[in-house]
């Protein structure tokens, strides 16, 4: 009987249960993907080179999924609340007819149960086939090798998924139960006329707090974009981070009561129709709910930002790997200049070092060997404004010649200087702007007797070292003849080179033999060779974990703001049903009612995602200072994939909140 009668409930409840079912068979998806992307074989051949990234992403997935149980947790337990409101007098009509509340818990426990059950099988299945879909992302987004694809189960994942889920359900039932029992009959009655009693909050003070609010916001933006050098330590940039998040909290308090005084000013449309219900009811949403649209407009202000920085960071390291590693390998060796200065005894290049160490060039076929000096003047080279002093030092100085030869193999624009000119050469952001101001004012060096001034108050965009994002913080390039200063000593030399295609013993020996820890050992601690798969491999590694995360992090928290607006939005229409069979009795027709329902759960899903597009505009600015270590390119296509994602999984809970709204108003 217990069962027929469960059974029986999920059947005739099954458009309440939607956003439920929809939020764990998504959360049980996403937690089961998630924790089999280190066992796929797409993944782990991006890391063939260094497994030890497999055991970190593992860590890293584990904590993260610490973190997703507990948010998920939370959301399941907010959804089991709103079912249970939904029927206390079903429950109550129960115990009016003799029913036990030890029966009543039993029938719960059975629903739940079987909810449990069918969301855990969808839920992996789903999972099950998303993830092979994750490897074709995988694939795409890291240039893996898709010979490695193949259709796979990770039951490490799926028990994981399956003992976490258990715990969550676990304590879902134990609440359920403690809920009903202590429920009294005559609450259980009564239950569908309690509801949330908003404050009646005066239009002028809400006007006040809400112009107070947003000058203290846009205050906070200024700082941390414009004002951004003036925030020094991080208790400063926790100050602005706090007003951010007590501003957005004070928007949304005095938001309804802003909205009724704005509303009012235009009287032929507040009373045109039911708009003076509608802007009511808008008002009443916002009022009752202002803690949540604060947690949901600041849960997808983070969405917005961890994908738009994660992927930014992905297509940026994949547009350097193209630019910045232009050779297939680099030797470099740093020479010691006296006691106080690091590096071999030894001047001689880095080639004739390498032929001593048996090494063969001719699986080279093209290099380039040039020589990086040093102004050796208290270890600076002195920059000079044009009326005198010192204001700027760097010691990396190279011939002109050189730099062309390097320019040459990277296949970047050479530089054609006077006799009397410098450059220097960049493509570090952050720095570049600090190089150009020196070079608009005339700074100018002084070499072997002569006055050298800036060929262009603009920097060469170059680079001497190989890396996966633009770190070249500067270096100066003066003709030939500059030389000849005894104070220029030699710092370092570089070998740059491909490899020789037609070497006896195959390229895939070569790459094996440099990228040898042995070998490499051999060389000492400096002297270093890098080869191109090798700077790629670890700049994927890198990315690969900082995409991984963010998607992880970026779809729960979506997930949650989504699912949480969905359930705020269905309590509301239940607690106001007798509202609209007012409006039915008094001859509203049910397109007007419709039209007002719509309006109301579009604006109370709309007002968080609007602040929180806002507010990204702003912190994505702040996240460009991090991202200009990586570089940023990509960041427009990262925030357009964003926003069609967000706006995808938006759209969804908006729909079904506004069909399962309507249900229950109707019935």
């Amino acid at each position: 009987m217990t069962g027929k009668l469960a059974l029986r409930n999920m059947r005739r409840s099954m458009s309440d249960y939607a956003v439920y079912f929809v939020t764990l068979i998504i959360g049980i998806s996403v937690f089961y993907v998630f924790n089999a992307i280190s066992d796929q074989k797409v993944v782990l051949s991006i890391y063939k080179s260094d497994y030890s990234i497999i055991d970190l992403l593992r860590s890293i997935i584990s904590v993260a999924s610490v973190i997703v149980s507990v948010v998920l947790a939370f959301l399941v337990v907010y959804a089991s609340n709103f079912l249970i409101r939904r029927r206390k007098k079903e429950f109550g009509i129960y115990m009016l007819l003799g029913m036990g509340k030890k029966r009543i818990a039993g029938i719960l426990m059975m629903e739940t149960v079987i909810i449990g059950v069918i969301s855990l099988v969808v839920g992996l299945g789903l999972g099950i086939i998303l993830s092979q879909g994750m490897s074709i992302l995988v694939a795409k987004l890291f240039e893996a090798d898709m010979s490695k694809f193949s259709f796979e189960v990770s039951m490490g994942a799926a028990m994981k998924t399956l003992l976490y889920f258990l715990v969550v359900y676990a304590f879902v039932l134990l609440l359920d139960v403690f809920m009903v029992g202590k429920s009294r009959l005559i609450q259980l009655l009564n239950a569908e006329r309690r509801s949330e009693k908003p404050m009646v909050k005066n239009p002028y003070v809400c006007l006040i707090v809400f112009i107070l609010a947003v000058a203290v916001l846009g205050h906070a933006y200024y700082r941390v974009t414009v004002a951004a050098d003036s925030i020094d330590t991080e208790a400063a940039l926790l100050f602005e981070i706090v007003k951010g998040i007590v501003s957005t909290f004070l928007i949304f308090w005095s938001l309804s009561g802003f909205l009724i005084f704005v509303a009012k000013l235009r009287k032929r449309s507040y009373y045109k129709g039911i708009n003076v219900f509608t802007t009511r009811e808008i008002s009443s949403r916002i009022n009752t709910n202002v803690l949540a649209g604060s947690i949901i407009c600041l849960l997808l202000f983070l969405t917005i930002c961890i994908f738009s920085s994660s992927f930014s960071i992905n297509n940026a390291l994949n547009e350097n790997a193209k630019t910045l590693m232009p050779a297939d390998v680099q030797c470099y060796n740093f020479i010691k200049i006296n006691d106080d200065v690091e590096g071999v005894k030894n001047k001689e290049p880095v080639s004739e070092y390498l032929k001593g160490k048996q090494v063969d060039l001719t699986m080279f076929s093209e290099s380039v060997e040039v020589l990086l000096y040093w102004y050796q003047e208290d270890n600076t080279m002195v920059y000079q404004e044009v009326g005198g002093g010192n204001v700027f030092t760097t010691g990396e100085v190279m011939k002109e010649s050189d730099y062309n030869k390097v320019a040459a193999i990277y296949n970047l624009e050479p530089v054609s200087l006077e006799k009397d000119e410098y450059v220097i050469v960049a493509n570090y952001d952050y720095l570049e702007q600090e190089w150009r101001n020196r070079m608009t004012a005339g700074q100018k060096i002084h070499l072997a007797g002569r006055d050298y001034h800036p060929a262009s108050a603009d920097c060469v965009n170059g680079f001497l070292q190989m890396s996966s994002n633009p770190s070249n913080s500067g270096f100066t390039v003066v003709p030939d003849e500059a030389f000849s200063d005894e104070k220029l000593k030699p710092h370092s030399w570089y070998y740059i080179a491909n490899y020789n295609k037609n070497y006896a013993k195959g390229v895939e020996y070569v790459e094996q033999f440099l990228n040898n820890e042995k070998f490499k050992k051999s060389l000492g601690s400096h002297t270093y060779v890098e080869t191109r798969q090798d700077i790629l491999s670890k700049s994927i590694s890198l990315s690969s974990l900082i995409v991984f995360l963010g998607l992880y992090l970026g779809i729960i928290f979506l997930l949650a703001s989504s699912a949480m607006l969905s359930l705020k939005e269905l309590t509301q229409a239940a607690d106001n049903r007798d509202k609209y069979m007012i409006l039915r009795k008094i001859g509203i027709d049910e397109k007007m009612i419709n039209r007002s329902l719509f309006r109301q759960n579009a604006i109370f899903f709309g007002m968080p995602l609007g602040l929180a597009v806002i507010h990204s505009i702003f912190g994505i600015q702040v996240c460009t200072y991090i991202l200009e270590v990586f570089g940023k390119a990509g960041l427009t296509q990262a925030i357009v994939m964003t926003a069609v994602g967000l706006l995808v999984v938006y759209m969804i809970y908006f729909i079904i909140t506004y069909r399962c709204s309507r249900r229950i108003i109707h019935n």
